[in-house]
């Protein structure tokens, strides 16, 4: 923003003939300012050390690796979603069958509307669909309860009959730990 005042102030300056000196030392001023940018910027050292706070899918140890985990390697039961959309509250049980630490998933939420003059031939019309993200940790083999905060995009649309809510794992992810050395034996 301040390089596009100083671009016009120097422009009006060089444009009316008696601000001209000083529009010269503004073009000064102007080159000096990208110079000292330029040379700050290469003087300070990409941010290769990862990240200081726990992000999105990053691993918490720089030593595992980061895993895919297929959606079948998961399983949730019981999951209900209530409460009035600011917001919806999911909860459920989730079972973690791979080999790897499971650090979140994805799920793929839609809710529907069922009523008698419903359009779509399953008697059952899409109020919202919505992918949500769940941060958790289940060891390979385990199993947790877990409850979310759902937030419905847009206005709540009204409902005409029963609601039906249906839930589909898209995507997991997680975290294969290090390898055990001879000094953690």
């Amino acid at each position: 923003m301040y390089w596009i005042l100083a671009t016009i102030f120097i422009v009006i300056a060089l444009a009316v003939p008696r601000y001209r000196p000083v529009g010269i030392v503004g073009c000064v001023l102007l080159g000096a300012m990208l110079t000292w940018a330029v040379v700050q910027r290469l003087r300070v050292p990409a941010d290769d050390d990862g990240p200081q706070v726990q992000q999105r899918g990053r691993p918490t140890s720089p030593a595992a690796v980061l895993q895919i985990i297929m959606p079948d390697q998961v399983r949730v039961d019981d999951l209900t979603m209530s409460g009035g959309g600011a917001p919806f509250e999911l909860r459920g049980r989730i079972e973690n069958k791979s080999e790897a630490l499971l650090k979140s998933i994805t799920l793929l939420v839609t809710r529907r509307d069922c009523y008698e003059g419903a359009l779509d031939p399953t008697g059952c019309a899409v109020v919202w669909q919505d992918k949500h993200w769940i941060s958790i940790v289940v060891p390979p083999g385990e199993s947790r309860d877990f409850s979310s905060q759902v937030w419905m995009r847009g206005a709540a649309p009204r409902v005409r009959g029963t609601l039906k809510d249906s839930f589909e794992i898209v995507a997991a992810s997680g975290e294969i730990p290090p390898p055990a050395t001879k000094a953690d034996q």
